[in-house]
């Protein structure tokens, strides 16, 4: 487990990432333990880049070996909902996690890389408890790494239709 304040810090990297526009430096600032986890999680590994101060998610860096593939995890199990229907979470945690696909991602970190992948399909996503839907947010993401199997995720096709509906 990690300290109180370690899950303060990572908590505002994820809702950072959750946002619907990124801002610069994830709207932090200073030299706080969020800035150094951020630093060390997105920006060395080159997922985070900013190009004349406009931030962008890259999904397929090269800084990290396998970095690229760890994501790719991530994005291929919430298209994969969208083929199959509703997934338990604990299905992602088992791929990132268990030796057999060779990836070994510490459980703290899961919900950062999550969040990061997110930010791209948050409107085309819904996460459900047993209760319904649950709103996508840093407290619901750290609420899935404690029990990832009382978690569902889902893809919501947007027809124009839906569209429709959903702008009037």
């Amino acid at each position: 487990d990690i300290t109180s304040i370690a899950s303060n810090s990572r908590s505002k990297i994820i809702a950072g990432l959750l946002r619907n526009e990124l801002e610069y430096n994830l709207g932090l600032s200073g030299s706080g333990q969020e800035v150094s986890i951020m630093r060390s999680t997105l920006i060395r590994t080159g997922i985070w880049e900013e190009n004349g101060g406009y931030p962008k998610l890259n999904l397929r860096p090269t800084n990290v070996e396998h970095m690229d593939e760890m994501l790719a995890v991530i994005e291929d199990f919430i298209v994969e909902t969208r083929q199959n229907g509703a997934m338990l979470f604990e299905e992602l945690y088992r791929r990132l996690t268990s030796a057999e696909y060779h990836i070994g991602l510490r459980k703290g970190l899961i919900p950062i890389y999550l969040a990061t992948v997110m930010h791209e399909y948050k409107r085309e996503v819904i996460i459900s408890d047993q209760f319904g839907q649950v709103m996508l947010s840093a407290e619901t993401l750290l609420q899935i790494n404690s029990k990832p199997d009382m978690f569902t995720l889902e893809y919501l096709d947007w027809n124009p239709e839906k569209e429709g509906f959903v702008s009037k």
